[in-house]
This record gives C-alpha cells, structure tokens and sequence, in this order.
C-alpha cells in the first residue's frame, strides 16, 4: 500500500496546477494536494488553466475533464503544444473506454475516476510524483556538467596560452642560435640563463599597491584584446592602451636597470596610441598578435610576482626581462615594420 510518506518523498520539492470548476470540491482537494506538494495553484476551468500555465513552470498539472470555457482535453492538447515533456493527472467521473483512450491520445501521464478515494489517489499520483522527481534531478546533473565543461574549457583554454608562450619563448632562442656565430652561442646562452647576483648592499622590491596594480592590469590587456575581437569595441583598446603606460610609469619609479623594459612598454603603448595603423595590423593578425601579448603579460606577472620578494638590484638583472623585452619589440616590429631596428641591442630579430 502506498502511504502518505512514500509519495512525499518525491513530491515536497514539486510544484503543482490543479485545474477543477467545482468550488468545493477544488478548495477540500487542494488542502490535501497542500500537504504533499510544496507549491499548489488552482483553476477554475480550462482558460484559467491555460493562462496561469503561460505565467508559471508546473511539474505536474492535475485537471478535471467537464469543465466550461475550456474543457480539460482540449487544455490537455494546449499544454502539450507549450511543453510535450509535462507531467499531466486527468480527472473524469466517465469511464467510457473511449473517454479514457481519448485522454490517453491527448497525452494524459495518467487518470482519475471520479469520486476519488484517498488510496486510489496516492496510488495514481506518487510514479507522476516519482518520475517528475527523477526528471528534476537530471535536470540539476544536466546543469551541473555544463558547469564543469565550462569550467575545464577554461583550464584548457589557459594550458592552450601556456603552451603558446613556450613556443613563442622556445622560438626566441632559436633565433638567437640562428643570428648568431657558433662561437657567440655559448656566451650567450651562459648569460641569458647567468645566476642572478644581488647586490649585498641594496634591496629593491615591489611595493604592495605597485604590485596589486600591476597584476590586475597584466590580467586585463589579454581581456581588452579578446574584447575588443569580439566588440569591435574601440574603447578597449584605449583601455589597454592606458593600461600599459601604466605599466611602463610603475617600472620607471624603480631601479634604473629596469629602464630598457619600461622604455619598451612605453614604446608599445605609443604603437597601441596610432590607432589606424595599430587595427590595421591587429585585424589581418589578431590570434598572432594576442598570443604576444599573453605571453608578455604571462611574463610580466611571474616577473612581478617574483621580486616583490626578491631583490632587484641585481648586477645581472637584464637577463630576466631581456626576453619579454625581446617580446616587447617584436609586437612592435609586427604592427610597425619601420620601427624594428629600434630595439638597440636588444633587439634580435
């Protein structure tokens, strides 16, 4: 036998529209739909039914069969046109094979015969209270991994950028073997991965408001771009224009082995400023040109991360940004060809 408790265990969470013209008879069964569904609306016939269901989401609709206005089957044959999926309870006091079968045709999940006793009713409502449960639940699941394949899309997407900042950095010192005689390649490389030597007698380390500041700006230029790819929106650009300046001001109140870097910067946010030939270039190359700046952006964080704990005032210290510098000015090489050679030594490429 099937009790109170066993259809509550499915139905507390459900909502339900229970649809019948008898006054009373609609009032005394909504109190005992009141202790088992967590939410009960009525109607007073079909249009009613049919008005309130365009306004609110039922998990089961329960309805009577006669009623004025609009009959419960042809309510029935609405509904199913809104959503083919709802769970549907009908209630008739015929119990003509073809009534029954006609109901069955509209689309009734299952029927009640009039009058309805208190057993026959938890029997007949707690597989719809049961299946209705279920549907709920793989809903939620459903939701769920979407949310998970949004968040690993994410991680995969920043592996993807990792990725191309390696290459990009591999790529780099492929050059510097390349545009450079054997006999240099050693020095070179002993000096581009040198130990770093602090000097015992000063220590210079990013201030906490520097560094905050610079992290949120290197997280935001990589965001503009994408924007902007995606808005064409010219105040991104602005933005992120801006936002290195920034950048190159910070670096400029520091030690002055930090110069080439900030003067860098400060070079590519006047490329960024000359706005035609800038879009220009972006348009015809933007996943090229916004791999560069993640990458730089990349570096600068770990740069910036780094000595605000360590010492900046390393004799040495132009080995550690010299390549995003190098980067730096290879942005600048690809929007503005003439302004290549500007990179003095540094530049390599």
């Amino acid at each position: 036998m099937i009790t109170i408790k066993d259809v509550q265990n499915y139905s507390q969470q459900l909502s339900i529209l229970y649809v019948e013209d008898n006054n009373k008879v609609r009032e005394e069964t909504a109190e005992i739909f009141k202790l088992l569904f967590a939410k009960v609306e009525t109607a007073s016939n079909g249009q009613e039914g049919i008005e309130k269901y365009n306004c609110e989401v039922y998990d089961i609709v329960i309805t009577d069969i006669n009623m004025p206005r609009l009959n419960g089957i042809e309510m029935i044959f609405q509904i199913r046109e809104i959503n083919p999926e709802q769970k549907i309870i009908a209630i008739s006091a015929h119990d003509e094979p073809e009534t029954l079968i006609s109901m069955m045709r509209k689309g009734v999940s299952t029927f009640l015969l009039k009058p309805i006793s208190h057993d026959e009713m938890l029997r007949t409502i707690y597989p719809v209270c049961r299946d209705a449960s279920a549907q709920n639940v793989n809903a939620e699941l459903f939701e769920e991994l979407n949310e998970e394949r949004k968040k690993y899309k994410k991680i995969v997407s920043k592996l993807i950028k990792h990725l191309q900042t390696v290459e990009i950095k591999n790529g780099q010192i492929e050059k510097l073997y390349a545009q450079n005689h054997q006999e240099e390649r050693s020095v070179l490389l002993e000096e581009y991965f040198a130990k770093d030597d602090e000097d015992e007698y000063e220590k210079v380390i990013f201030l906490h408001d520097d560094r905050e500041e610079m992290t949120d700006v290197l997280s935001e230029i990589p965001d503009k771009l994408s924007l902007y790819i995606d808005e064409k929106d010219i105040r991104h650009i602005h933005k992120m224009r801006d936002d290195i300046s920034k950048l190159s001001n910070i670096l400029y109140r520091y030690t002055p082995f930090l110069d080439p870097l900030a003067k860098s910067l400060e070079e590519l946010s006047s490329v960024v400023a000359q706005e035609e030939e800038f879009l220009a270039k972006f348009d015809t190359k933007p996943e090229q040109i916004l791999s560069l700046f993640d990458a730089v952006c990349i570096d600068l964080s770990l740069y910036v991360k780094r000595f605000a704990i360590e010492s900046m005032a390393m004799k040495n210290i132009h080995h550690i940004h010299q390549p995003t510098t190098l980067s730096i000015h290879q942005i600048i090489g690809l929007i503005r060809p003439d302004l290549a050679d500007d990179g003095g030594d540094m530049d390599f490429f």
